[in-house]
């Protein structure tokens, strides 16, 4: 296997010496004579271990010696990173030798990093000798850094500032789901019946606390979901409670507006039957709503005959018996009237 070095002359009596790796992280192979190459890094805590292989003029070195590690943010030039280590009077024996290093947590934020490399004889004082080139960190000390690959140590909090249009999708964290996954999910698993939130936004400025856009043509711009028995998939608390530019529309099995259709005859008949004399059959139609307390809408889509609303009480009146506890659609122009099958209202409730 090849191995490329680093080839430096140092001071006087100490002749050729190279480093050759013991762990792999740093540097590459070759298998020339003399020089020297540094590699390996294996984290430890906010520190990590460098381990090498010393030789002195191409014999494995004993003895002791001066390291010094500098940490840049370029392969040349640059600008320093961390704190310089210096390691004086390594022991070194049979050409190995182990040290610790640590630049500093901050060191490690992701970028690429080159580490550059001096020796001199131990305890001589002299001039280091800088090895070239500097050699590229590699993934291993990233540890250090690695916390985002298995999740952000809690409790987490940053601030800073960023100037941008309201309507920007880059804040200050952003995240990005390339894929047909959730982009930021929070789960909240305790049970307790405090009233904390999952995910909460607040803003002391003009905008909202918390925002969401749908750029899809169906798409849904903020979701709430209630999944549990009695659950409220959306509450809205403020001097105006709540603000809507735009029209409001309705789904599901239970909807708040829905259309209901009259039906006078069969098994699914929603008409009064009367009582046979003053009160005529079909003046009135019966909703499924039974909260008394409900806001209840009604608009006709094709009826002609006037119609009014009312709440009928747990006693139900002899010409539409059975029919209690239910708000009720009638007709105002006189109960001889009837209401026509497949007469349409549109209708919207609103109950606590």
């Amino acid at each position: 296997m090849r191995r490329n070095r680093i080839i430096a002359t140092v001071a006087a009596g100490l002749g050729v010496i190279s480093l050759i790796p013991v762990a792999t992280a740093l540097g590459d192979d070759s298998s020339e004579p003399q020089g020297r190459s540094i590699e390996a890094v294996t984290a430890l805590g906010s520190s990590f271990t460098y381990q090498g292989r010393l030789t002195d003029a191409g014999s494995p070195a004993n003895g002791t010696y001066d390291l010094r590690f500098i940490l840049y943010d370029a392969d040349t030039a640059g600008a320093s990173v961390g704190t310089t280590q210096t390691k004086d009077d390594v022991t070194v024996t049979n050409g190995l030798f182990g040290v610790e290093l640590d630049f500093g947590a901050g060191a490690w934020n992701g970028d690429a990093r080159w580490v550059e490399i001096a020796v001199r004889p131990g305890a001589s004082a002299g001039t280091y000798t800088v090895l070239s080139p500097r050699q590229p960190i590699s993934p291993t000390p990233y540890a250090l850094f690695a916390k985002a690959a298995a999740g952000i140590a809690v409790p987490f909090a940053a601030s800073g500032s960023l100037a941008g249009a309201p309507a920007s999708t880059t804040g200050l964290f952003t995240v990005t789901q390339t894929g047909t996954g959730i982009a930021i999910a929070g789960n909240r698993t305790s049970t307790d019946v405090s009233e904390y939130p999952g995910v909460l936004g607040t803003n002391n400025g003009g905008g909202a606390g918390v925002q969401g856009e749908s750029t899809a043509a169906d798409g849904v711009g903020v979701r709430g979901y209630a999944i549990g028995a009695g659950g409220t998939g959306g509450y809205f608390y403020g001097e105006t409670g709540l603000e809507i530019d735009g029209a409001i529309k309705v789904s599901g099995a239970n909807p708040a507006a829905f259309v209901h259709i009259v039906d006078t005859a069969g098994p699914d008949r929603n008409t009064c039957p009367g009582d046979g004399g003053v009160h005529k059959a079909n003046a009135a139609t019966y909703l499924p709503v039974t909260d008394p307390t409900a806001i209840v809408l009604i608009t006709p889509i094709n009826v002609i005959e006037g119609v009014a609303l009312t709440w009928y009480p747990a006693v139900a009146p002899a010409w539409c018996p059975g029919v209690t506890d239910r708000w009720v659609i009638f007709s105002t122009s006189g109960l001889e009237d009837s209401i026509s099958a497949g007469a349409k209202f549109n209708v919207l409730v609103i109950s606590k």
